[in-house]
């Protein structure tokens, strides 16, 4: 698939993490903070194929933009596989303990059980024996108790017999598989994108930064802007506010509101409001809860977020502080 140059860059930070992309942004003008964000709104699934085409995109415009001479493990390993045969590689490589890279069919335990088996009934006894030999036994047995009887007993004939295989073989048959079941359905490509990984991003950028960005979202897309704000903080969050900060949340909040958004809480959250409100309000509303009949889920979220908006007005106006960034606390 062709991509875009903001494209690439969206899939880029989305790949190596939060921590990296927090360190990109405070690089970057907001304008093109903003152009990246909508972006990553915007993916959808990228292909394992395609992510890593963009890593090896930008790795081979690094190495070709170095003027000094670099050296390293990822160096160090690429020295290794270009200039020795694969054994000899890694003896060297298990010598230095140095990580040998991706592990073949480390991925085939999140895929159909079904479906692997019917993708591998025609495959040479030679092929299973190789993948059952890299599978957990569990998993290696239930693979075969699915595959036809008559080729069990070859399979596990050609797997005692098997020494050494070499990496690239091994490689090479588990970039076909992870093809074919991404074609079956039964493995989906990489989740990248999407309303989730724009609040984890925007989480780590200065307050100033996050609300440029978001406003000129909210420009094209009122919705948009406002799911990034309901995942960037949720109810259970509170848990990190201060007793200062609990306090102005009592004073603000719709007694029916709190008593059902409690509902859904975890008892450290609910122990946390509790111990910051008298004891006369804090034993009614345990006892609320104790005899309140089921609840809709629904009703529960539609509760919770009304106290979640309540909480950034409070912070809107100062009362309450959210902290940006890598360090301490979110709410203090």
């Amino acid at each position: 698939m062709d991509f875009t140059g903001t494209q690439k860059i969206a899939i880029l930070l989305l790949a190596l993490g939060d921590k990296f992309a927090s360190d990109v942004f405070k690089r970057m003008e907001r304008k093109e903070i903003t152009a990246i964000s909508r972006v990553i709104m915007e993916l959808d699934s990228v292909s394992k194929d395609d992510v890593e085409a963009v890593l090896r995109e930008f790795h081979m415009a690094l190495v070709d933009g170095l003027d000094v001479v670099s050296g390293g493990q990822e160096i160090l390993k690429q020295l290794l596989t270009s200039n020795l045969d694969a054994e000899t590689a890694k003896y060297i490589s298990d010598a230095l303990n140095i990580d040998s890279g991706p592990v073949p069919f480390q991925e085939l335990d999140k895929a159909n059980p079904k479906l692997l088996s019917q993708l591998l009934r025609n495959e040479h006894p030679q092929t299973l024996a190789l993948i059952l030999g890299h599978l957990k036994p569990e998993q290696a047995s239930n693979l075969l108790l699915m595959l036809p009887a008559p080729v069990r007993p070859e399979i596990l004939m050609r797997l005692a017999r098997l020494e050494s295989v070499p990496e690239e073989m091994l490689l090479d048959v588990d970039r076909v598989l992870q093809s074919q079941l991404i074609a079956m359905g039964s493995k989906e490509g990489k989740k990248v994108g999407g309303s989730q990984s724009v609040a984890e991003i925007l989480n780590q950028v200065d307050r100033a930064t996050e609300e440029e960005v978001l406003a000129e979202i909210e420009e094209t897309s009122v919705q948009m802007a406002e799911d990034i704000r309901n995942l960037m903080f949720v109810f259970e969050d509170c848990k990190f506010i201060d007793d200062k900060g609990m306090r102005e949340i009592l004073k603000e909040a719709n007694n029916d509101d709190l008593t059902l958004a409690l509902r859904g809480a975890s008892d450290e959250l609910k122990e946390l409001f509790f111990k910051n409100m008298s004891e006369r309000a804090g034993e009614m509303i345990k006892e609320e809860l104790e005899f309140m009949g089921p609840a809709k889920l629904s009703d529960v979220e539609a509760a919770q977020q009304s106290i979640v908006r309540m909480v950034r007005n409070l912070e809107s106006s100062g009362k309450i502080i959210i902290s940006r960034g890598t360090g301490g606390d979110i709410l203090v």
